[in-house]
């Protein structure tokens, strides 16, 4: 049987998502995963995550699937593989999914969130590991890079090396920066600003190249009237502003065509 698991995690502590084929290898969600079906089926089962977050990287609504056991069916997953796993990391649902059902391929859209810390004086502990501590933001000049970005590009000027893919053209349905409420109990502080980004896919690190380039236009360092001839470049050379770090990124939501998703009733 097919499983469709919805997984949040504090990327934190962990190489990422992709277990890493090495002698001494380091913790992955993936990993974890794995090793927790293990000692539920006695079974080497492998888990497929719709995207492989960087180390570092956190997830709301991460999707995965495997497969397990027909005779295991009536197990509630959720309930006995949050038993074996690390507070880190949670499976909010677990749902049977149709047999061909890939939690990668049948995506149609992925939204990324990162946080903008402003506030020179203080970092909430709380936020500290969600954020990018990066000083006072000219938002104004971050909101007009935005249109520049949306729609569909070939975005291999944002995108770093290391992954073989077919190709670089990329459509962003939805990008906006938010300016978020005051944080309750904190001295008046600069706001923490949220960027969100939905796309029909991404490229590698390009959400974090997206932070870094609108964060270099809230300092001053690039103009919005640059992004063009960045995009066209198709090379990341052409890119001066550095990625951003990792923890301020979090997978908030995959979206999948609902008919794909058919199967599931209720909760297994």
């Amino acid at each position: 049987m097919r499983l469709r698991l919805v997984l949040a995690y504090l990327g934190t502590a962990y190489s990422g998502w992709q277990i890493q084929e090495k002698p001494c290898p380091p913790p992955t969600i993936q990993g974890r995963l794995e090793a927790a079906l293990h000692r539920l089926t006695g079974r080497q089962i492998r888990i497929f995550g719709s995207g492989r977050t960087d180390a570092g990287v956190h997830a709301h609504a991460q999707v995965a699937h495997c497969d397990v056991p027909d005779a295991r069916a009536g197990q509630d997953w959720r309930r006995c593989l949050n038993a074996l796993l690390p507070d880190d990391i949670r499976v909010l649902g677990a749902f049977p999914a149709l047999p061909d059902f890939h939690a990668r391929k049948d995506a149609c859209c992925k939204t990324y969130v990162y946080q903008f810390w402003q506030e020179h004086a203080f970092i909430p502990p709380a936020l500290t590991p969600f954020v990018w501590s990066c000083g006072p933001l000219d938002v104004a000049a971050m909101l007009a890079a935005l249109p520049c970005l949306q729609g569909e590009h070939d975005f291999a000027s944002l995108q770093n090396a290391g992954t073989d893919i077919d190709g670089t053209v990329r459509r962003i349905s939805h990008l906006e920066l938010e300016t978020m409420p005051q944080q309750s109990f904190y001295p008046t502080h600069a706001p923490l600003l949220r960027l969100r980004v939905t796309a029909n896919g991404f490229l590698k690190q390009m959400v974090r190249n997206i932070a870094g380039l609108v964060v270099a236009c809230g300092r001053g360092k690039l103009d919005a009237g640059q992004i063009p001839t960045i995009l066209a470049a198709c090379d990341r050379r052409a890119l001066p502003s550095p990625t951003a770090p990792p923890g301020g990124l979090t997978l908030a939501q995959v979206e999948y065509p609902t008919h794909r998703l058919a199967i599931p009733h209720d909760p297994v």
